[in-house]
């Protein structure tokens, strides 16, 4: 542990050195993620041909395969190389993967370089999350301030990728856009090497005490550039895809309760109430999806996107979200410590069901909105903005304390692998999220008008709004019994010593 798990002052800058390097490294990882997610769907549209429903579910199985395999990096930096090894195999594959879209002249280079980006996911984002958890006690009042700063991070470098690469592929080419974000993994790869020591000091004991391990590094290497390959040919094809996630997610799921069979009682209960907690996550990662997708094509179709009378790139609307974390982030996160400090913590079942019911309110926003239509079936970007707005704060009490949940509830030897459930459910969701997108997506046999697709992402929007606002309720009812439940996890886990 750093010297930063006995700090006890409160805010952002009094946090353990590891956390800061961590923070930096994540910011051009984000870069380089959401400024491909800000075009990619537009990108394989224009670039390749694609109808709006292939483009839309082809990136939500990219993005559902992104989190679904993660489970195989958090048991590499847990028991194989140790979190800061496979963490910097994932920076290289990045810079790899990211940078290889500058050169996707044909499909079979834009599955490879996909591939390589899919890999370089499963290498670094699980450890990246273990890295920050191993900062501090499970107890320590924290942790879910620290997740949410984490997430900020991770939001502030989206919001200028999602500014500056759909600019710059505006006046160049997606393909050369995309590769950018290759040069960002490239300063995050000179910014490890900088700030090795950090990373060095807060590794597990399996990188700790483990030797040498170049020659195994290499050989997982090279075993993940094949892999890389595979799963380019993978995403060609969209029916073996979708077997292929809900596949892993049924070993994971299995692997879960196996896993917490072996456990004490109390254990058992606190993977339980993760469990509960993990499947509601899942209708958060539906809406989520949509920003990549019907959102992004929404923008496109039927939103007026001027700011002071000037025309915008309809995928930089994208980046309001991250806007809207950035700015609400620090105050989350001091209501978080405040309330702790005070004895009345915010339950995180009561956060997941508050977020939840923020997002669909977001949802039923935009399905009004439309009802606000001009004579070419177009709205206000404010009412996009709005709605982002809302959808935002809901994401903050959701994902951005997701990962703090599981590092509390499942016992910190199983680090790794309580990251990597959260990312499977997260996969879940966005395929799930992908496939709804493709319901409000064009089908140029059918439309016949721009009100026709306005009317089908309200639809969209409505569906999503209504369901969201209603498994919200529901959620509602057992927010106490769960937060009970969690409470008596954590007061075994500091009476073990195991905090």
């Amino acid at each position: 542990m750093t010297d930063g798990v006995i700090q006890q002052k409160d805010g952002f800058w009094h946090m353990p050195k590891t956390f800061y390097a961590v923070l930096f490294i994540e910011f051009w990882e984000r870069f380089a993620f959401y400024g491909l997610q800000a075009v990619a769907v537009l990108f394989f549209i224009q670039r390749f041909g694609l109808q709006e429903k292939q483009a839309t579910d082809l990136f939500s199985s990219f993005s559902a395969l992104l989190y679904a395999l993660l489970v195989i990096g958090g048991y590499l930096g847990d028991k194989v190389l140790g979190i800061r090894r496979t963490y910097f195999l994932g920076i290289v594959f990045l810079m790899v993967g990211y940078g290889s879209f500058g050169f996707a002249h044909s499909v079979h280079m834009l599955y490879w370089a996909m591939g390589m980006v899919l890999v370089g996911n499963i290498f670094f984002k699980t450890n990246a999350g273990n890295f920050v958890s191993r900062c501090f006690k499970p107890t320590d009042p924290r942790m879910d301030s620290a997740f949410t700063y984490f997430y900020m991070s991770i939001n502030f470098g989206s919001f200028f990728s999602m500014i500056i690469i759909p600019i710059v592929a505006k006046y160049t080419s997606y393909a050369f856009g995309i590769s950018m974000c290759g040069v960002g993994m490239m300063v995050a790869l000179i910014s490890y090497f900088l700030l090795f020591k950090y990373f060095k000091q807060s590794d597990n004991e399996t990188g700790q005490n483990g030797g040498n391990k170049f020659f195994v590094m290499l050989a997982i290497a090279i075993v993940g550039v094949v892999i890389s390959y595979g799963l380019g040919l993978l995403l060609r094809d969209p029916a073996m895809s979708k077997t292929v996630l809900f596949s892993v997610a049924v070993v994971v799921l299995l692997i879960f309760f196996v896993v917490r069979a072996k456990l004490q009682p109390v254990e058992q209960k606190g993977m339980s109430i993760a469990f509960v907690l993990l499947i509601q996550s899942i209708f958060f990662w539906i809406m989520y999806m949509q920003m990549s997708t019907s959102l992004t094509l929404f923008a496109v179709h039927n939103v007026r996107n001027f700011i002071f009378g000037i025309a915008i790139p309809p995928e930089v609307t994208q980046s309001y979200n991250p806007l809207f974390i950035f700015i609400l982030s620090p105050i989350l996160a001091s209501l978080y410590v405040k309330s702790e400090r005070k004895g009345s913590p915010i339950s995180i079942p009561g956060k997941f069901a508050t977020g939840m019911l923020v997002c669909g309110l977001a949802y039923l926003l935009l399905a009004v909105s439309c009802f606000l239509k001009d004579e070419n079936a177009t709205i206000s970007m404010i009412w996009l903005f709005l709605g982002y707005g809302l959808y935002s704060l809901g994401e903050l009490l959701i994902s951005a304390i997701g990962l703090s949940m599981v590092s509390k509830l499942m016992p910190a030897r199983l680090g790794g692998f309580a990251q990597a459930v959260w990312f499977v459910t997260t996969a879940i969701g966005m395929k799930f999220g992908g496939m709804a997108a493709g319901f409000g997506a064009v089908d140029e046999s059918k439309v016949t008008s721009n009100l026709d697709i306005l009317h089908g992402y309200q639809q969209l929007f409505a569906v999503i709004g209504i369901g969201a606002t209603a498994l919200a309720i529901v959620f509602f009812l057992f927010v106490k019994p769960l937060a009970r439940s969690m409470r008596q996890v954590m007061e075994y886990k500091v009476q073990e010593g195991h905090a």
